[in-house]
């Protein structure tokens, strides 16, 4: 993790202490908010369920940040925090919205502006293509198998730093990372594609787990 984040997540934390709620959760949706979006999207597979999970996750944020112990870096702990959204999204989005406690317009106001993805086969290039392929084979994993690879692969999260995310041992992320890469490829070698878009392109992931 870089000193610019950590200077920043301690200005975001600092303000929170003193307690000015605003100016913390507009430090922390400049800095993060981009990230979260990208897990939630990678995760979940569409851009309203992603924007609905980060409105979830900005939430609880906003309203856990005063129990955080730093017993683990924030930028950890916002990963974790995500993952455990990303994880009970569609249990949750059955629940009624009047259970969010916070002003909403506040939230809108401060969001940063998200296009949604152009998802139109139609128009995008075959590279673009591939990769919406990969993210779609990702999505018919297992949640355990699909967040190593968003996380690792996608991301570019170290494996020390997902191994504190997930609260697990270094050696127990490669072991479940390799097989989730060979969880993928045996997904892609039975000829997945995407219903109607058969003929756009084809990808595939190397022996060392390389997407290509």
């Amino acid at each position: 993790m870089s000193k610019i984040i950590q200077s920043i997540d301690q200005k975001i934390l600092s303000s929170y202490r003193q307690g000015d709620q605003d100016q913390a959760l507009q430090l922390f949706i400049n800095q993060y908010q981009a990230r979260l979006y990208a897990l939630a999207y990678k995760m979940l597979g569409n851009h309203d369920d992603a924007m609905d999970a980060l409105q979830e996750i900005l939430y609880q944020v906003n309203r856990s940040m005063h129990n955080f112990k730093e017993k683990s870096s924030l930028y950890t702990w916002v990963y974790r925090l995500g993952l455990n959204v990303c994880f009970n999204f569609r249990k949750k989005r059955n629940q009624t919205a009047n259970q969010v406690e916070w002003d909403e317009s506040l939230y809108h106001s401060m969001m940063l502006p998200i296009e949604q993805p152009n998802e139109d086969p139609d128009r995008m290039c075959e590279a673009k293509y591939k990769q919406y392929l990969v993210q779609q084979a990702i999505l018919k994993l297992p949640k355990n198998q699909r967040i190593l690879l968003v996380l690792h692969d996608i991301e570019g999260i170290s494996t020390s730093q997902i191994a504190q995310i997930l609260n697990i041992n270094i050696n127990a992320v490669k072991s479940r990372l390799h097989r989730s890469r060979g969880a993928l490829r045996n997904i892609i070698s039975k000829g997945f594609s995407v219903k109607g878009m058969e003929g756009v392109g084809t990808f595939s992931v190397n022996s060392s787990g390389h997407l290509g």
